[in-house]
């Protein structure tokens, strides 16, 4: 046995890692140009490792490291791009030509599920080109792409040990909602119950996930429990459908899974499982109590397939929906930047950058985004006034950009305003170190109130929600999704059969939040959603039916 059992109830949290590293690799740039007389170079690392930050998370890590990777290499050359055109290009329409041009292709990008590398491009153009760097404009690149470089090394480096910790968080909370919906079951509060589930559900599959089986101990006891997690998912709509009320020792033994999983190992809970499993195979009193200790029996790793058939739940948008949105985020750049060098001159770059922040294929609604970009961005002009007003001491503004750094992990979680406002401060504080932007405050609001109206009109114009990604279209795909689940078998092994049910499910979910979205933007939804609800829950109905088939058949 190659896994270490040690008890890891002394290790930070998942948020308080992502703090701390967030914190850490924002500080070292800053206080080694500090150190080295480096001042400006040293916040142009810390500005990539800073967008760098904003793509750290709890997710895959092959999800995760092309998306800091593309902060680097993306940003990066962006910058030089956006510089070098405004040293050779002296007209002043060059900022309008150059960010249209960079908007179309990042536009492009950022619908062909690659939105960070197409975001920082564009962002990486905006700084370029508004701050010209004249004279060092390679080293300022480079600059920019060793900070995202230095987030993706320190977070490769502690990537294994912390994922491995993320994973059983992950797992021990499942437990934890999958104990509290059978308890739910036949009363008013299982619709709630199930809801919470099924997104605990999806951030496991996100996070514990994986192409191949990993090949030490540890790592396929933690893919065993998570199938055991999937099989209670699916045992809980069958009880749910036959209003079967479940033993209080069944969500008892659920939490005491859980605790093992956060305070020792998961082999230790693969154990335990199979402990549970036997003893509730003859003490249950219950019709389903065969079922039951089958939900607790966790899969013979033979049975594992080595290629695990989970996938991306972000779907590509078809290429007609791609240039719509790349043709919208050109047209919606071109005008911030006119309005901008009719405002601030041949360097205004805040507004534009502003609409990209905006403007995104992958978020939610447009109105919430850019209400909370304004709040954001007034609460964090607050901040960085009151910083301002006590003297800008650099000792004080490396301190205020690594508490707002190791906050942006937490900001993320909860809200884009909560983001913005973190995020704000410190790029005031670079941006004073970069540029001669001198007392700006008033502008930067302005501008950003500019820049969200601009997005809010070519919204409530064009409604920049992707057509494919509309109430009715993605009704379609439940469909589609549903008649995939409802095509297993028993014979299928149990992770394709989890896997096609996951999916079913995770549409149900995305086909409500579209549903949502259009009943929030009213403006070009002029049918009720109470036919694709009523719809929704159909399909719903027909993914339980055919669990409940697969648990009822003899060979199952």
């Amino acid at each position: 046995m190659n896994a270490v059992t040690t008890p890891v109830r002394w290790q930070l949290s998942s948020q308080a890692r992502l703090s701390t590293r967030a914190a850490l690799c924002l500080a070292t740039p800053l206080i080694v140009g500090l150190i080295t007389g480096q001042r400006a170079y040293g916040t142009l690392v810390a500005l990539g490792a800073l967008w760098a930050v904003s793509q750290d998370g709890l997710d895959r890590w092959r999800n995760r490291s092309p998306r800091m990777l593309g902060v680097a290499f993306a940003g990066g050359p962006g910058l030089a791009l956006g510089a070098l055109f405004v040293n050779h290009v002296h007209a002043p329409w060059s900022l309008v030509v150059l960010f249209g041009v960079v908007a179309f292709v990042a536009g492009l990008i950022e619908a062909s599920l690659w939105a960070t590398q197409g975001m920082y491009l564009l962002l990486g153009a905006i700084l370029g080109g508004g701050l010209a760097f004249t004279g060092r404009i390679w080293q300022s690149a480079i600059c920019l792409m060793v900070g995202g470089l230095f987030v993706y090394a320190v977070a490769s480096l502690s990537d294994r040990r912390s994922r491995r910790a993320d994973q059983r968080l992950c797992l021990a909370n499942a437990m934890q909602s999958l104990a509290q919906l059978l308890e739910a079951i036949g009363t008013e509060g299982l619709n709630h119950a199930r809801s919470r589930a099924v997104v605990v559900l999806d951030v496991a599959q996100d996070v514990v996930g994986a192409k191949k089986l990993p090949e030490d101990d540890e790592g396929v006891a933690i893919h065993q429990v998570f199938i055991v997690v999937l099989q209670f998912g699916e045992l809980a709509s069958y009880l749910a459908s036959k209003v079967e009320k479940v033993d209080v020792a069944v969500s008892a033994a659920l939490r005491e899974v859980a605790v093992t999983i956060r305070q020792r190992t998961c082999l230790d809970a693969v154990a335990q499982l199979d402990h549970f499993a036997a003893t509730f195979a003859t003490s249950l009193d219950a019709p389903s109590h065969r079922l039951i200790a089958e939900a607790f029996r966790c899969p013979e790793r033979s049975t594992l397939v080595s290629e695990m058939p989970f996938r991306s739940t972000i779907l590509r948008l078809p290429m007609v929906d791609r240039i719509r949105f790349a043709l919208l985020f050109a047209g919606a750049v071109v005008v911030a930047t006119i309005v901008a060098h009719a405002l601030d001159g041949p360097k205004g770059y805040w507004l534009p950058m502003t609409v990209a922040f905006v403007f995104r294929p992958d978020l939610g609604p447009v109105m919430r985004r850019a209400i909370s970009r304004v709040i954001g961005t007034l609460a964090g002009v607050g901040i960085a006034a009151a910083v301002a007003a006590v003297g800008n001491q650099q000792i004080s503004l490396i301190l205020l950009s690594c508490v707002m750094a190791a906050a942006v992990p937490w900001a993320s979680q909860r809200s884009h305003a909560l983001t913005v406002m973190v995020f704000t401060p410190i790029v005031f504080v670079f941006v004073g170190v970069l540029g001669p932007d001198q007392n700006l405050f008033g502008a930067r609001i302005v501008d950003t109130a500019i820049g969200a109206a601009i997005v809010l009109v070519l919204d409530y114009v064009m409604w920049l929600h992707a057509p494919s990604l509309r109430p009715r279209q993605q009704l379609d795909q439940v469909g589609e999704a549903v008649a995939s689940y409802q095509r297993t078998t028993p014979a299928s092994d149990p992770v394709t059969r989890h896997s096609l049910r996951r999916n079913a499910l995770r549409a149900v979910t995305r086909a409500r939040s579209a549903i949502k979205l259009a009943g929030i933007e009213p403006h070009l939804f002029h049918e009720s959603g109470a036919p694709y609800l009523a719809r929704l829950n159909t399909y719903l109905g027909e993914i339980d039916n055919h669990t409940v088939e697969l648990f009822e058949l003899p060979s199952s």
